[in-house]
């Protein structure tokens, strides 16, 4: 990549400044944008903002289209959370939009390791003589574009695991039953966080439980579709469970064991998969909801499914709603059922982020081997 010579010390405080507007921009689409990154655009000259934008929705204006597409002012410098584009999708290249702009300078948070970019949009823009600089900020940037980054590197969504649990990390009571671990403020925590992600996935045992809807009520997320994926081996739910309820915005997906004794679909998006002593094969269910266009997904449960996730290492998120409740038992859920075999193989999440509210916790932490 291009370097910048005789930069000042103003100058690069003037690039965090921006950059950080930029990437703050970005956020504010969370969870709207997927498959796509979150990208924000910040066109500044002299020290002064000129315009921004930030991309909004999927199929919408990219973020640099939003910044620049009424401005007529050349030699800005354009600061961007991620590398432009530089081929047709939904929308024409936007490196092309850069250089009929004739803007002077261009900073990137990272690369876009998109095989359809992956380099090539810096490296036209430096071929049009427009000075380019990039990193600045990138593990802000790579951490606010995780989900993406996984999806388009692994070709498999990135999976966050979630769960109420109580102090003592048990999923339930001795009996089974798990109304009301949490509290209902920390419900409508849970019930917004399913907006950030592309779809939610939840188990048979759980579905017919608690016969949940697994939609978006809380305000902020209208407009938003969310996927809805079950895990019913033997394709045995009853059709009047509300998971058949709404599936214009929330469409509905279903797995079930390619040995079902009933192999009919109830749905469209109905796949019939391998199984084994351990239930339905994880890596072909995360192939198949990759294959549906879905970057990141949020696991609700229950026990058995996170238990599965844990197990295998198929998560790259975990995320607990903790109460203050000790429910103790032997025989109540627990959140990692299975267990490790020796102490030192056991599980420890990295960047653990606490946040207390009224009635408990929410912890947010990260598997040690993120694939971004």
């Amino acid at each position: 990549m291009k370097k910048n010579s005789g930069r000042t010390a103003q100058d690069k405080r003037d690039d965090k400044k921006f950059m950080k507007i930029a990437l703050k921009l970005s956020q504010r689409a969370t969870g709207f944008t997927e498959p796509n990154p979150l990208v924000g655009a910040v066109a500044v000259k002299n020290g002064k903002i000129l315009a921004c934008g930030y991309h909004q929705t999927f199929g919408m204006k990219h973020a640099e289209t939003m910044a620049l597409e009424n401005l007529t002012v050349p030699g800005t410098t354009l600061y961007l959370t991620l590398e432009p584009c530089s081929h047709f999708g939904k929308t024409s290249p936007c490196v092309d939009l850069i250089i009929a702009k004739k803007v002077r300078r261009v900073v990137t948070a990272m690369t876009d390791p998109n095989p359809l970019v992956n380099g090539s949009g810096i490296r036209k823009l430096q071929a049009h003589g427009i000075l380019t600089n990039c990193g600045l900020f990138s593990d802000w940037a790579a951490f606010v574009n995780r989900h993406y980054l996984k999806a388009i590197k692994t070709e498999t969504p990135y999976v966050t695991l979630h769960a109420g649990v109580s102090l003592d990390g048990k999923l339930t009571d001795r009996s089974g039953r798990s109304r009301w671990i949490t509290s209902e403020e920390s419900r409508r925590f849970s019930h917004s966080l399913r907006g950030e992600f592309s779809a939610i996935l939840a188990g048979h045992k759980t579905i017919l439980a608690d016969d949940p809807h697994l939609t978006l009520r809380e305000a902020g997320w209208e407009g938003k579709t969310l996927f809805r994926v079950v895990l019913d081996s033997a394709n045995s739910l009853p059709g009047r469970l509300n998971i058949f309820k709404d599936q214009d915005r929330f469409p509905l997906v279903i797995f079930s064991s390619r040995h079902a004794a009933d192999q009919k679909k109830k749905v469209a998006r109905h796949f019939f998969v391998r199984s084994n002593a351990n239930g339905l094969v994880l890596p072909d269910i995360l192939r198949e909801l990759s294959q549906l266009g879905i970057a990141s997904l949020l696991v609700e449960g229950g026990g058995q499914v996170i238990d599965s996730f844990i197990r295998e290492q198929l998560f790259d998120e975990m995320t607990l709603f903790i109460s203050r409740k000790i429910i103790g038992g032997r025989a109540s859920g627990q959140l990692f059922a299975s267990g490790c075999t020796r102490l030192e193989r056991a599980l420890e999440l990295k960047c653990c982020q606490w946040s207390e509210y009224a009635s408990g916790y929410i912890m947010r932490g990260f598997r040690p081997c993120l694939p971004v």
